[in-house]
């Protein structure tokens, strides 16, 4: 298929449990300057999954509203954050014998192994939304263009993100409703990957999103997606452990979260008193820091041990037979920290002690620096995406069974 070029505009919108993010950004020379953003509180959203479609299409109406007012500008069509349960994904691979009689590998070749690849079809009821390119395998080696090289079987893999069908058709016609197409959608792991870790960094690193209500981690290794996964805890798993275990509310645990917590217990929190409102006045609540640190550090080191699990067990899955570590050797990067419970102090140690790598917190590079900060990297990783992966538009064709096929270029 023959690439077409970027529009001049680009509006992505990155829909989380807590916060709907839009940017719009014009872009100069491959680069995308800041036209306007939004962020409202996001309705009708539980840990990732929709619950209430009338309030999160009214949310994502206002994200749009806001940035066309403030940029004077029309959106035409936009790029959507993927993220959460409800986006399944996993390695298919197609393979050809070469045909030509000296071993070359032709164009023709690499592209009919790739469409043997997309002829698999997602389990029933779903439909494919992502391919991923990863390794292309040529005798069992990896390669990065196999055309004009000599060979017997050439095996090209992606990463195949799936889902139901009735969850893509409620996402595409949010959208349709505003006479806005989707241009494409977005993983949200990748995209907060592309906020902030370098091509080296993928030789072997692990981004985890730590969103509201859903962890969601991916993995590069030689630059390649490897796998990408999600579990459904997050930030709002460690605001209502507090809330529960100091019998105060929500708001005010979350306050206390903030101000006070980590996500390391140390010995010497057990003697901090800490006041909620810090005048020792009527009305002042008391709490002891070791009971908050203990709490928050527990669910924060949990919630990393499940995505360590979840990482293996498609490893796993990919290589069967094989012994998988997450190490230094296969991880040299170690681990990047984004979303909004990123900013939870102590974080990186946390995930160091977990894990066993090098972590660190990942700030978006972007222009703005209102954005630069670690629960912003979805919305900017979006931008930096699509400029980065640039599929073709999407044209809307007659009924829904073409509309998908086109949109997803399948």
């Amino acid at each position: 298929m023959t690439s077409k070029p970027l529009p001049s505009l680009i509006a992505v919108i990155d829909v989380g449990t807590h916060k709907t993010a839009s940017l719009l950004g014009q872009i100069i020379d491959g680069k995308a300057r800041m036209l306007s953003f939004s962020e409202r509180r996001t309705d009708g959203v539980v840990k990732g999954t929709v619950t209430d479609l009338e309030k999160l299409t009214q949310c994502v109406h206002e994200v749009v509203n806001d940035i066309e007012r403030g940029s004077g500008r029309a959106v035409e069509q936009v790029y959507l954050s993927l993220s959460g349960p409800a986006a399944e994904g996993e390695r298919v691979k197609g393979f050809v014998a070469v045909p030509a009689h000296d071993g070359k590998i032709t164009a023709k070749d690499v592209s009919d192994a790739i469409q043997s690849a997309k002829r698999l079809e997602p389990p029933e009821g779903r439909a494919t939304i992502l391919y991923m390119r990863q390794p292309t395998m040529l005798d069992n080696r990896p390669v990065t263009n196999p055309v004009g090289m000599a060979g017997k079987r050439l095996e090209v893999n992606f990463w195949r993100v799936t889902m139901e069908e009735g969850n893509m058709r409620m996402r595409v016609g949010m959208v349709n409703g505003m006479s806005i197409k989707v241009r494409d959608f977005i993983l949200a792991s990748h995209a907060a990957a592309c906020a902030t870790a370098s091509d080296a960094d993928k030789q072997g690193v692990l981004v985890i999103d730590i969103g509201a209500g859903t962890t969601d981690w991916i993995l590069y290794y030689k630059e390649h997606i490897l796998c990408a996964g999600s579990i459904p805890v997050g930030g709002e798993h460690l605001t209502n452990d507090l809330s529960v275990a100091l019998r105060i509310s929500r708001e005010t645990a979350e306050d206390l979260k903030l101000r006070f917590g980590s996500a390391m217990h140390r010995e010497n929190d057990v003697n901090q008193t800490i006041w909620k409102d810090g005048d020792k006045g009527v009305g002042d609540q008391q709490f002891n820091r070791g009971t908050i640190t203990q709490v928050l550090s527990l669910r924060y080191q949990e919630t990393i041990e499940f995505v360590r699990k979840d990482v293996l067990r498609r490893l796993e899955a990919i290589f069967p037979g094989h012994a998988v570590k997450l190490d230094q050797n296969m991880i040299p990067s170690g681990v990047i920290l984004t979303g909004g419970s990123a900013s939870l102090a102590d974080a990186a140690e946390a995930v160091q002690l977990v894990m066993g790598l090098s972590a660190r917190v990942g700030i978006p590079n972007f222009e703005n620096e209102s954005l630069r900060k670690p629960e912003y990297a979805g919305v900017v990783g979006l931008m930096t995406a699509a400029i980065t992966d640039a599929p073709p538009p999407v044209r809307r064709p007659r009924g829904f069974l073409a509309q998908i096929k086109e949109l997803f270029r399948l």
